[in-house]
């Protein structure tokens, strides 16, 4: 057991039109959740969750945002290691996404149609953030 690691990671719930953006790796997550994914990915060490979230995004995506609140964490357990993430609601300060080598394309996708990308697992964690998010009534535009 003393080899044991823990990777931290953060995700990003990008809602800009009341559309989510999500991200196609190159090859399917390791942990069997398909090809799609939301933007995001692990802190470096120092780094807060907003500076790590702040970073992978203009990384992925070269988008700039704007982080609402956290509203979900998740883990997954593996022989060698641990993952702990937290996920985050967030409007882009900006719409012009160019995606990272790490992927290969993108789509900002509506919420009724969010399942036909997304993992079971990943759409149940968002769902509900989604839902309240559409009772939040914000202005995305406002940030431009």
């Amino acid at each position: 057991m003393e080899n044991i690691r823990f990777h931290i990671t953060v995700k990003a719930i990008v809602v800009y039109h009341h559309k989510i953006l999500i991200l196609k790796r190159i090859r399917p997550s390791s942990d069997g959740l398909g090809y799609w994914e939301l933007p995001g990915g692990g802190l470096e060490y120092g780094e807060t969750p907003h500076e790590a979230l702040i970073r992978e995004l203009k990384e992925e995506t070269n988008l700039d945002i704007k982080i609402i609140k956290p509203v979900y964490t998740f883990t997954a357990i593996r022989p060698d290691y641990q993952t702990v993430g937290i996920g985050f609601l967030t409007i882009p300060t900006n719409d012009h996404v160019t995606i990272s080598h790490e992927h290969t394309d993108y789509q900002f996708v509506s919420i009724d149609d969010l399942q036909n990308y997304l993992d079971k697992k990943i759409y149940d964690d968002i769902i509900l953030t989604l839902k309240e998010y559409e009772l939040m009534h914000i202005e995305e535009d406002e940030t431009f």
